[in-house]
Formats: structure tokens, sequence, C-alpha cells
């Protein structure tokens, strides 16, 4: 923040309620993984002798950042780091070493080369019906297999991204018409102000892969257990008698919970991810003629974004085919 200037001092508490409040600022996943990326700055800096307070020079960033790349750090992970000390900076009033035009012009060079070798941003894999299905079926019939196929089954049918699931609380899943459940997303990555938006979870058309009927059997071991309030997808414990964690499953545990399912039903887990999931709903309902309309507010997608997660359409009516060669 900007030093004040004039007036009276400004107590501890304060500074502390900014701090508080610029922290809320960003999402957890974030919070968290920016905060990973300013300790590996502050690392570096040191093993050079550098300063490790802010500001930082710009042709130490640079520095910074091709190393990063020499190393064979994707231009993705390398811009992500980039704008955690960028983000340092704001917090603190002072300009973004992004801002400078030697680090903007060695972030672009590392892009090209790194296209010019060949390199292309990894995507989730898109799952379709029968990959899901593969992956709930052969789930045991035990508390964790439980709250794996509804987990599944609910991030697959409402294209839900790893930390919607992990927000989830039991209190946000309540009957609706049709025989389906409303469930609420109180906060996203495209909401982080809580706005909220419910979606309508429908019945599937098998036992063994609806959604719907997942998810009240989970409910329903988690009432067994004594829960009725809290997070909907938690960790559960080891042994004859498992215990029930109280905190909600993390992105990393949603994707350990994918692959395990793959491996136990031989589904191949390269590209496979918790955004398979998402990618996957998006594709199998423009497959299935769902209107994108639709689909987008289903994704909670605000923009024609949700059309690159199509993969099944170029070829329907391709233009190339109507231009009279």
């Amino acid at each position: 923040m900007t030093p004040r200037t004039g007036g009276g001092p400004l107590l501890p508490g304060d500074l502390s309620a900014v701090g508080a409040y610029l922290d809320a600022s960003h999402a957890d996943s974030t919070r968290d993984a920016y905060a990973r990326d300013v300790a590996a700055w502050e690392a570096w800096c040191r093993g050079r002798s550098l300063p490790v307070a802010p500001p930082a020079d710009p042709l130490a960033v640079a520095a910074w950042l091709a190393g990063m790349a020499d190393e064979g750090r994707s231009p993705r992970y390398v811009a992500r780091r980039l704008s955690a000390l960028n983000d340092l900076h704001r917090r603190a009033g002072l300009t973004p070493p992004g801002d400078s035009e030697g680090v903007r012009r060695t972030l672009t060079g590392i892009r090209r080369t790194a296209v010019r070798s060949g390199y292309r941003p990894r995507r989730a894999r898109a799952v379709d019906t029968a990959t899901v299905r593969a992956l709930v079926e052969d789930l045991p019939d035990t508390l964790a297999g439980t709250r794996d196929r509804a987990l599944v089954l609910v991030g697959f049918a409402l294209g839900l991204r790893a930390s919607d699931l992990c927000g989830l609380r039991v209190e946000d899943v309540v009957p609706a018409g049709h025989g389906g459940l409303d469930v609420l997303i109180r906060y996203s990555k495209t909401d982080q102000e809580g706005a909220g938006e419910t979606l309508a979870l429908a019945e599937g058309v098998r036992a063994t892969t609806c959604p719907v009927r997942a998810v009240r059997a989970w409910l329903a071991a988690l009432a067994g257990q004594g829960v009725t309030s809290g997070p909907l997808f938690r960790s559960v414990g080891k042994g004859r008698a498992p215990r029930l964690g109280e905190a909600p499953l993390t992105t990393r545990s949603v994707d350990l919970v994918l692959r395990r399912a793959a491996e136990r039903a031989g589904v191949p887990v390269e590209g496979l991810s918790p955004h398979s999931l998402r990618r996957g709903f998006a594709t199998t309902a423009y497959a299935q003629g769902v209107p994108e309309k639709e689909i987008s507010r289903t994704g909670r997608w605000r923009s024609l974004v949700v059309r690159s997660y199509d993969a099944s359409s170029r070829w329907a009516d391709p233009a190339s085919g109507s231009l009279g060669l």
C-alpha cells in the first residue's frame, strides 16, 4: 500500500485489518500458489546475495524468468511466478516488475522460443459418458467409494471445477422438482465475490451412474456418521471404521480421487485431471445437441470460450467445405 502522508498515526490493528482483506481478495488456491512463487523468488535472490525485500530489480527479475525457461519450465509456469511477484509489489503500493519493458520482452521471448521449439500448452483430456461410467462402476460400496462416485458424477454432470467441488457444503444440496436436486455454487473462479449460482442436477438414465442417486447415497452416508452440515466432500480415513474429516477436500485430493478411480477401472491417466470432467461436460453436451446457452449457463462461462472446450463439432458443418473449392 502507498505510505500515508499527513494526519495521525495508523494503529497496528488498522494495518492488520487491511492485510486480512487484501488476503481475502484472492482465492485460497491462488494465495497459496503465490506464496510458493514468492518464496521461490526470495530463495533465488538469497542464492545470489541479492536483496529480497521489494522493490525488485527488473534486470534480476528478467534473469530469474530466463533461468526458469532454461530449466524447461513452461511459459505458463514462468508467467504465473511473475504474476505472484507483481501482486506482491501492487500490495505494497510499488510498481510491479512486470511493467518493465525488459521484463515484458523477456517473457514474450520465452513464449515465442517455446512455440518455435514445438511447445503446446497441456490441456486436460475431455472424458465422455462411457469413460465416466467406467470410472464409477467399479468403485467399492465403501464410505470412500460412495464419496468418490458422487464427486465424479456431480463434477461431470454440472461441469464443475475442482475448486467448485471442494467448496460444496451439505446444506448447498436440496431437493428440487422432477426428482432432481438444486446445487448451490456459493463462489467460484469467476465469482470471487460470492453472488452464487444454483444449478439443476437432473436424474440419470442408469441407476449406477445417476448423479442424483449418488449424491443422495453420499448424504445418507454422511448422516449415518452424524454429519448434516459442513463440507460435502471431505476426507475419509482408512481402516474397518473409517472416520470422516472435518475440512473439505483440496483440489489435489480431487485429482487423486480421479486418478485412483481411473487406475481401478483401467482408464488411461495420461491427460486426465479434474478439469477433464469440465471439458467432458461441454464436449458431451454439444454432441447431444444441448443449446450453447444452457451449456454456458451450467458451466458458468461468461464468454464464447466455452466453444474451445467442444472437441466434437468442428466436422459438423466445417466452413472450409462451403467455399466452393
